[in-house]
């Protein structure tokens, strides 16, 4: 009895706080009967699922949980376990069909991005969806598992991109300094054009700009965005040294890391000085370098 109630114990913790993965590990060791009264979320292991803020309606439909959770054995907990790559099991309902899961209501769901000629967003690419997103539940917009602004504007603190800060792992010092030489390479000279849209009590939230999946453009930029009931067009270009950008929030600005460009734009001036010529040159045989060394890891790895 006591080893029985040990296993229960861990099995509650398991499901709460560690990877799946772990939970299926360990059931797979020492399984036990599945009460055929109960369900998996009004049984006693998983009786506060479907509580939070955000649901996932099909990770919180009890006739539903086979659709991810293959059970082994009729009649056990036991259950195959989760592939690394979970898009094939999201692409049930996440797919150009718009199909609903039966005893789902509301609208068809979201389709995630099928077309393998894109620029992928490298969790998604390597199907690890849940990196950023909960498959059962979520305290966060859109099932994330950490805080990501909900609206095209949103006044700046770095707790509201905690969910960007578990990869990005420089990207503080981007949304933060105001000029940098190496912690972005969206900027003007020395001017951090990131800290310019962002750092800022009306801040244009990463969405504004970029597709989270995948995108057509160069680093994930959209053709359009929302805004309201209007799509806006952003009319980005990419150079070798910098590019430009032609939205509808501003007349064409261009930007180049190491020749900085005058854009006849009105805007807020930012504190610190101009970097020198030698300074810019510097930065740009930095740049140069790490592509360099960028290029050689990616040849070893292929």
């Amino acid at each position: 009895m006591r080893k029985r109630l040990k296993l229960y114990a861990l099995i509650i913790v398991s499901s709460i706080t560690v990877p799946m993965t772990f939970f299926y590990a360990y059931a797979e060791k020492e399984a036990f009967p599945i009460n055929a009264e109960a369900t998996c979320i009004t049984s006693s292991c998983h009786a506060e699922m479907g509580k939070k803020k955000f649901v996932h309606a099909t990770g919180v439909n009890v006739k539903l949980c086979s659709k991810c959770h293959a059970i082994i054995n009729e009649g056990e907990h036991r259950f195959k376990e989760i592939p690394p790559d979970v898009r094939p099991l999201c692409a049930q309902c996440h797919s150009e069909e718009l199909s609903t899961p039966p005893d789902v209501k509301g609208a068809p769901p979201k389709v995630i991005i099928e077309d393998k000629g894109i620029i992928l967003h490298a969790p998604f690419a390597e199907g690890k969806c849940t990196e950023c997103h909960d498959a059962h539940e979520s305290d966060y917009y859109k099932h994330l598992k950490l805080q990501y602004p909900e609206n095209f504007y949103a006044s700046f603190s770095a707790e509201k991109y905690s969910l960007c800060y578990k990869c990005h792992k420089g990207m503080n010092e981007a949304l933060t300094e105001p000029r940098t030489l190496t912690s972005t390479r969206f900027r003007n000279g020395n001017l951090n054009l990131h800290f310019r849209h962002v750092n800022r009590e009306k801040g244009r939230t990463c969405r504004a700009c970029h597709l989270h999946h995948g995108s057509e453009g160069p680093a994930l930029m959209r053709e359009t965005f929302p805004f309201g009931s209007r799509m806006l067009t952003i009319k980005y270009e990419k150079t070798d040294t910098g590019g430009s950008c032609g939205p509808t929030c501003h007349t064409l600005a261009k930007y180049d890391r190491y020749a900085p460009v005058f854009n006849p734009i009105k805007t807020t001036p930012q504190p610190g000085e101009d970097a020198t010529e030698e300074e810019l040159e510097s930065s740009r045989e930095r740049d140069m370098q790490k592509e360099k060394g960028e290029g050689n890891n990616k040849n070893l790895k292929q």
